[in-house]
């Protein structure tokens, strides 16, 4: 598609969902979607003019036609956005620039996923509360905040002759979760989100339903006023709120440059224990005589920027369709697409899992799709904007053959799978790849590169040809990467690595869905590997972790053995599965999460299994700990909702008897 075109389509699109969040408070996109539509189109408009007609110049959207309108003494703008240190720093680069000053104190402040409003006192009286609106005309609200106990209707103190006070209006979590619950048994619509929840509220005409609904609010700003207020700075301005029992919230701090970066983490990290929802913090220069030397443009003032949590979530363009061929043969389709920068990495590659993820998503080359990285780690297409298609989309090719052998394929489920095996190249390179990895055998010296090297010379034909490269070692010693040194060390790691733990090598063979949890459970289990190789489907069932699927992936693995297992058996030594004295975490599962100062995360997981213990990924009801760092996530929240008892980094020492 065209820019010119793209960028049409982009702001009608826009313009269409402002409507719909600002004005008839009925979103359809979530506010990280519109984020990614809107830095789509602001990144298509870098080198163009843009005219006052985007939605990029505006702020929200007309107010509707159900209240009454009034205009703001001051106008209630955007904020510009910084997503990093390095992107604040420029901001205060220009900040200094512009006042000629380095000393500059900041505001920290959360950023509320609420409604914004605007409150004006006359004499110390409530008057008027109106919405934000388009920034420079809201509705008037009054007696649906009135509702809202939380706010005074009377400043007592230092009150000047008219006053407009910004907040944002909010509901709780748990009262947001009751407000849909009522709704759902009454046989109404639930509200699709807090903010949606809020919006419908504060502009309900049927003020008995506001008032049975527990509106919350949070105060920050200050608008127009008189000239007789003397505060100079949002700290006094927030003291004074404070004083006047207007509520401010317990997270906003006050510090330089340095401070600022510490607190957006802090605001960061409490974000999922919260009981409001927040989306990222807002930082204001305190003092409002620099505020007023920095002035605004266009939609936003200098004086303040939004630090915008990373992004999880952008548009982008399907450049193709391909398929790949893994270590179990599975054929996955991916994505390749523009490149978008989420979360701090820059992705070019999207898995689409399977074949019905395809049809689920119903996607074409050329499509303008949603990728979002799921737990802001692993890329995803969330789903195709259909309103964008032009008629230019291309059906994506699904492959007959293998693509890397051309040999059979069959359908497998959702999958499509390669019957080769380990003839097959491709599948031959990954499950090499598995088996020398750090997780696994933990073979220095090979990577990449050296892998397709030793696979597309045959000197490596199935896994156990990695014990027998020494009869090619003045062959090896010859290609580029390889040193006289750096071979010597590859034969040392490979003698090393004959002798190994039995749930080392269990986890090594890539059986599919059994990763180290898994095979640590098997290894305690059955003890050895000729008991774990001879057991039937109700001697596997015998064990909590595993299930109907995990047990047949498990026997099927054998029965095909698709890697050579006797001949590797006859180059390696596997040590029995022995429970010593000390292991007085036996059989216990225990989830490690966040970061620790006196140990890596591999530390903690090695001694846990000297102990006997199960290092699991996942917090579940079968979790018998969960050992906190810093920064612990939601783990740490799903632990305590499921009553886990907790280790912290104080207690480990003990814990483990180290």
């Amino acid at each position: 598609m065209p820019i010119d075109d793209e960028i049409k389509k982009l702001r009608a699109e826009i313009d269409r969902h402002n409507q719909l969040y600002h004005s008839e408070d009925n979103p359809e996109i979530t506010d990280a979607e519109f984020d990614a539509l809107y830095a789509r189109l602001k990144k298509l408009e870098e080198n163009l003019e843009t005219g006052e007609d985007s939605p990029t110049m505006k702020v929200g959207s007309k107010p509707s036609k159900g209240f009454e309108k009034h205009d703001h003494l001051k106008p209630m703008l955007s904020l510009s956005n910084v997503f990093n240190y390095e992107e604040f720093e420029k901001f205060e680069e220009r900040i200094i620039k512009r006042i000629n000053s380095k000393d500059i104190t900041y505001s920290i402040e959360p950023k509320f996923d609420g409604i914004g409003i605007s409150l004006t006192y006359d004499d110390g009286n409530l008057i008027r509360a109106v919405t934000r609106g388009d920034g420079i005309t809201g509705e008037i609200v009054t007696e649906n905040v009135k509702t809202i106990k939380k706010i005074p209707l009377r400043i007592e103190k230092d009150a000047p002759k008219i006053i407009e006070l910004r907040g944002e209006i909010f509901f709780r979590l748990n009262d947001f979760e009751k407000i849909n619950e009522h709704l759902e048994e009454s046989g109404n619509k639930k509200f699709v989100s807090p903010r949606n929840a809020a919006a419908g509220t504060l502009r309900n005409l049927d003020l008995e339903t506001v008032k049975q609904r527990p509106l919350d609010v949070f105060f920050y700003g200050l608008g127009g006023h008189s000239d007789d207020l003397k505060i100079q700075s949002q700290k006094e301005f927030l003291n004074f709120l404070e004083l006047n029992n207007f509520p401010i919230n317990e997270l906003i701090s006050f510090g330089d440059k340095e401070h600022a970066k510490i607190s957006v983490d802090n605001i960061l990290n409490s974000r999922e224990s919260l009981s409001y929802e927040i989306d990222g913090a807002v930082i204001k220069v305190n003092d409002f005589n620099q505020q007023n030397k920095l002035g605004f443009v266009s939609k936003a003032p200098r004086w303040a920027t939004a630090w915008k949590f990373p992004a999880s979530e952008k548009y982008t363009k399907v450049n193709n369709v391909l398929f790949s061929v893994g270590r179990t043969g599975i054929i996955t389709p991916y994505a390749t697409i523009e490149p978008v920068l989420l979360a701090g990495a820059n992705i070019s590659n999207v898995s689409l899992h399977n074949m019905d993820e395809l049809k689920r998503l119903d996607i074409m080359v050329n499509d303008t799709v949603l990728v979002k990285r799921a737990g802001d780690v692993i890329p995803q297409i969330v789903k195709v904007n259909f309103d964008m298609r032009t008629g230019e989309e291309k059906a994506i090719n699904v492959p007959e053959e293998c693509p890397s052998c051309n040999g059979s394929i069959q359908i497998d489920g959702p999958f499509l799978k390669c019957n080769a095996g380990m003839t097959c190249k491709k599948q031959l390179f990954g499950y090499f790849e598995h088996f020398v990895s750090r997780k696994a055998m933990n073979i220095d010296g090979l990577g990449y590169k050296i892998n397709q090297h030793l696979i597309d010379l045959g000197y490596v034909k199935e896994v156990a040809d990695l014990y027998k490269l020494k009869n090619f070692e003045s062959e090896l010693k010859s290609l580029e990467g390889f040193g006289e040194k750096s071979i010597d060390n590859l034969f040392e790691s490979i003698e090393n690595s004959r002798s190994v733990e039995l749930e080392t090598f269990i986890n090594s063979l890539g059986m599919p869905e059994v990763g180290e949890s898994t095979a640590s459970a098997l290894a305690r289990h059955f003890k050895s590997f000729k008991n774990l190789r001879s057991a039937d489907y109700d001697d596997l069932m015998q064990i909590d972790s595993i299930g109907d699927v995990v047990a047949k992936n498990i026997l099927k693995f054998f029965e095909s053995d698709p890697v050579g297992i006797d001949n590797l058996l006859q180059e390696l030594t596997i040590k029995d599965f022995i429970v010593s004295e000390s292991s007085h975490l036996d059989g216990k599962r225990i989830v490690i999460t966040g970061s620790f100062n006196e140990f890596s995360r591999e530390e903690i997981k090695d001694i846990i299994k000297e102990k006997g213990g199960i290092p699991s990924s996942g917090v579940s009801a079968n979790t018998d700990f969960v050992i906190l760092g810093e920064n612990p996530g939601s783990k740490y929240k799903k632990a305590m909702e499921l009553g886990i008892e907790l280790v912290t980094e104080d207690e480990i020492k003990n814990f483990l008897r180290i």
